[in-house]
């Protein structure tokens, strides 16, 4: 049986009971709503514990504890002092247990951490390697052999522009690790595009024409963001 239509089936079996429940006054005060909400933050909450994405963890369950305050009667400590305490808590364990010691999904890619091909001290390497940190930056990726770009962007902003760049052989990765921060890509419209990244509260976007006529190479989006933005941008 597919996992995912185990996991959607549970979710509406277990909805359509909430429902039920709700009127026949069974489940007392608290809101269905509340109740689905929960639910669908529950394999969020399942997968971020195998992986140990502790972001996934900690913020999905202060959604739930918020949801539920008047039935646990803590509506002092919501909603900002539980917000907070997921935050600290998200930030404390991922430094204590750093991604490269968990259990991660397949799609990760192995350039993401301490591999020795990343140039960092120029842009026109097969594998680049650029960060910031509580500040803005702008990037020029000047490779003409690209295979890998990797983006560390924490508590800021970065523009990345591939417009001077071409790709090695049929595809290049760019891996980006973005926490509370805004990341534009600035990529050629002839590429093509393929996302995987793992969004955490934040989401990839995409905006600008795309070209129809595509030349085959393709520019694939892997890592993770938390409480950041990326956005693509074609030109």
């Amino acid at each position: 049986m597919n996992r995912k239509n185990l996991i959607w089936g549970l979710f509406f079996i277990l909805t359509g009971t909430a429902v039920i429940l709700n009127q026949t006054g069974l489940l007392g005060g608290v809101s269905v709503w509340s109740v689905i909400i929960a639910l669908l933050l529950v394999p969020s909450i399942v997968t971020s514990v195998r992986h140990l994405n502790f972001w996934g963890i900690f913020f999905p369950l202060a959604i739930i504890v918020i949801l539920f305050d008047d039935t646990l009667g803590i509506e002092k400590l919501t909603p900002w002092p539980v917000l907070g305490a997921a935050l600290f808590l998200s930030i404390g364990f991922s430094f204590i247990c750093p991604y490269r010691y968990r259990f991660t999904q397949n799609k990760w890619s192995s350039h993401s951490v301490d591999n020795p091909a990343w140039e960092t001290s120029s842009t026109d390497g097969e594998y680049v390697k650029i960060s910031t940190k509580c500040s803005g930056s702008i990037k020029y990726i000047t490779s003409k052999t690209l295979k890998g770009v990797q983006i560390d962007c924490k508590c800021g902003g970065m523009e990345v522009y591939f417009d001077g760049a071409e790709i090695g052989g049929d595809s290049a990765e760019v891996i980006i690790n973005a926490v509370c921060a805004g990341v534009e890509l600035y990529v050629p419209k002839s590429w093509n595009v393929h996302i995987e990244t793992d969004c955490i509260l934040g989401a990839v976007d995409e905006s600008g024409a795309k070209n129809s006529e595509k030349t085959g190479k393709t520019l694939v989006l892997k890592g993770r963001t938390k409480l950041s933005g990326v956005d693509v941008i074609y030109i």
